[in-house]
């Protein structure tokens, strides 16, 4: 079962954002989240991956770590992990028709906030697994802005982390950056720990503010380092230092992501050393990283011959640090782009400064309705007047075809854009 459709329907990215429906299901579900000890996760690029590195030196500590993240490329099971074991259909059903009887005994309750979302509903799912699992820790990565989003149902998780703040999501979070920060801050909780890689002046304040009114220890990525290259790194952190920290395939943008991630490693074995159980192990930190693994995130894959480099980069920002990437991973190679893109993402500035290889841009058809129209990207594609080639093709594999008809030796090809993008590309690597 790759797509799940949950309770009425719900499925796919549908945003109605609001905390009372899943406040409501998870009272009558006896709040199976107050019992988990939560590490909260959001920020606009790279919250996924300092999830996943955070999970990964927990669980290599033997402590029994769930990760919850969003959204899934192939598979459903992949957004809700223990201990590197997908939930199972059969605990999906489960809990599901669990919430489901829930709902259905519940219908005037239902009725007055409104009926869950996916989201929601696969929040809730998330959050009971856990639970029931007995998990020691569990990571849990916001799914868009902060006060609002489901998993903000949190009342006092251990800390929370934010990556960074840029625009993204212009239809419902906006254009200023200001208000977003400020959404994303809703994270921040009572008597906790906030920790942020963020580092212009504005949105730290604002951070600070937030943070102090609530009674919480801050801490700024920017004031421990990360140095390296090749693939080894040293941290020096507050108090720990570390060198010969593997991580081979680490694109140049995850290097801050894996010192956000360190960071709050060092200071959760600070602060909660005894609750948790949790003591550094420097060579269990070492192994962890080793093992990271961030599928479509500067992932590079074979397929059917062709060497393809998949990356979930979906807004502007994310766009620029993987072009940086690209630049220094393969300084001697030009690049064929695959690219599709949603409706509420800033496309120019994404073409404009994918435009400056210029080469060939394929754009593909995907089976989401919130994917902008391939004829306006070309439309603007054309007036960047930098790509050699550009075409349209009906879907991903077509528009595979098409790079390869056009590919020349040194020619990588690069599908980017989109995590749903980069999810169609998977499940042909799954069929393959």
């Amino acid at each position: 079962m790759n797509n799940i459709d949950l309770v009425y329907k719900k499925k796919g990215f549908i945003v109605n954002q609001g905390l009372d429906r899943i406040k409501t299901l998870l009272d009558l579900a006896g709040n199976p989240q107050d019992f988990l000890k939560v590490i909260h996760i959001g920020g606009t690029n790279g919250k996924g991956s300092v999830s996943r590195f955070i999970y990964s030196v927990l669980k290599e500590h033997g402590l029994k770590t769930g990760i919850y993240t969003s959204p899934h490329l192939a598979r459903f099971s992949e957004r809700i992990i223990i201990d590197g074991r997908e939930i199972k259909n059969s605990e999906v059903r489960e809990i599901n028709g669990f919430f489901d009887s829930i709902i259905r005994n519940n219908q005037k309750i239902f009725k007055k906030y409104g009926y869950p979302t996916f989201f929601e509903i696969t929040t809730a799912i998330c959050f009971k697994y856990f639970f029931d699992s007995n998990v020691d820790v569990a990571v849990i990565e916001v799914g868009l802005g902060g006060s609002l989003d489901a998993t903000n149902i949190i009342k006092t998780p251990l800390m929370s982390i934010i990556t960074n703040v840029s625009i993204d999501h212009r239809d419902i979070l906006g254009n200023s950056l200001k208000k977003i920060a400020i959404d994303k801050a809703g994270i921040i909780k009572k008597k906790s720990v906030f920790i942020t890689a963020e580092s212009r002046k504005d949105i730290l304040d604002i951070f600070k503010e937030k943070a102090d009114s609530l009674g919480n220890s801050f801490y700024e990525a920017r004031n421990v380092s990360l140095f390296g290259t090749r693939g080894v790194y040293s941290y020096r952190g507050l108090k720990l230092s570390l060198k010969g920290i593997k991580a081979d395939s680490l694109a140049k943008y995850q290097e801050n992501n894996l010192k956000l991630a360190l960071l709050s490693i060092e200071v959760l074995a600070q602060k909660y050393r005894d609750s948790l159980n949790f003591r550094i192990n420097p060579e269990k930190i070492k192994k962890g990283i080793a093992g990271f693994r961030n599928e479509g995130r500067f992932e590079r894959v074979k397929y059917g011959g062709l060497e393809v480099l998949v990356d979930g980069a979906h807004n502007s920002a994310g766009i620029k640090v993987l072009l940086s990437s690209l630049r220094e991973a393969f300084p001697s190679r030009d690049f064929i782009f695959i690219f599709a893109v949603m409706r509420d993402k800033d496309y120019r500035t994404m073409l404009r400064r994918l435009s400056v290889f210029g080469g060939t841009i394929i754009f593909p058809g995907i089976d989401n309705q919130r994917q902008l129209k391939n004829g306006i990207l070309k439309n603007y594609a054309q007036k960047t007047g930098n790509f050699k080639k550009i075409f349209i093709s009906e879907n991903v594999n077509r528009a595979l075809r098409l790079a390869e008809q056009n590919k020349k030796n040194n020619e990588l090809i690069v599908i980017c854009g989109s995590l749903y993008l980069a999810g169609e590309f998977k499940k042909l690597l799954i069929k393959d």
